[in-house]
């Protein structure tokens, strides 16, 4: 991945969107034919309003012991509190928000004291934090919803840091797996 690639060389422009007056089956519909895990929610003229999940389709089915009022739209479950990217962000400077948690990598006191003493190294205690960081981010431009980037436009970036093309297996390589 090149160190100056940013969100606009990676991002979904073409992603889809509900709308808040969606009903909350056709939204499901929307979701569950994109292979997607959530989406963003725009006005008529496109600009953002919030962002539905299926997580929240989830807590609110939960919440209404599976048995689903008809009536529920998209306005009344997406979330409005939204972290958004800017289409120039660097890439890499995505890639350390959606895997770290630096306030867990590096646990200090707001007058900058190590709260927490480890012998782990960075890379270890990397590995062993438990981010809970959105899937999909919505991209914005000069303030504008453009699109989403989402971990699998990040992950296939990172590919491109390996320098081995990938190649069907061979034969030879099955039948050592098999023997």
């Amino acid at each position: 991945m090149n160190a100056l690639l940013t969100v606009r060389d990676i991002f979904n422009a073409q992603a889809p969107s509900l709308s808040a007056n969606t009903s909350l089956p056709s939204a499901i519909d929307l979701l569950s034919k994109n292979r997607i895990n959530g989406a963003p929610v725009c006005d008529s003229n496109g600009g953002l309003l919030g962002f539905l999940s299926t997580h929240d389709v989830m807590v609110e089915m939960w919440c209404q012991d599976y048995i689903p009022e008809n009536d529920v739209k998209v306005a009344d479950l997406m979330k409005t509190d939204l972290v958004t990217i800017d289409i120039n962000e660097r890439l890499t400077h995505v890639l350390e928000y959606l895997a770290l948690d630096k306030e867990q990598l590096y646990p200090s006191s707001t007058m900058g004291y190590a709260t927490q003493l480890t012998t782990l190294s960075v890379e270890e205690r990397a590995k062993s934090i438990k981010v809970n960081k959105p899937q999909i981010l919505p991209v914005l431009e000069n303030g504008q919803y453009v699109g989403v980037v989402s971990r699998q436009e990040v992950l296939k970036a990172l590919r491109s840091l390996f320098n081995d093309a990938v190649s069907p297996v061979s034969d030879d390589v099955v039948t050592a797996i098999v023997a």
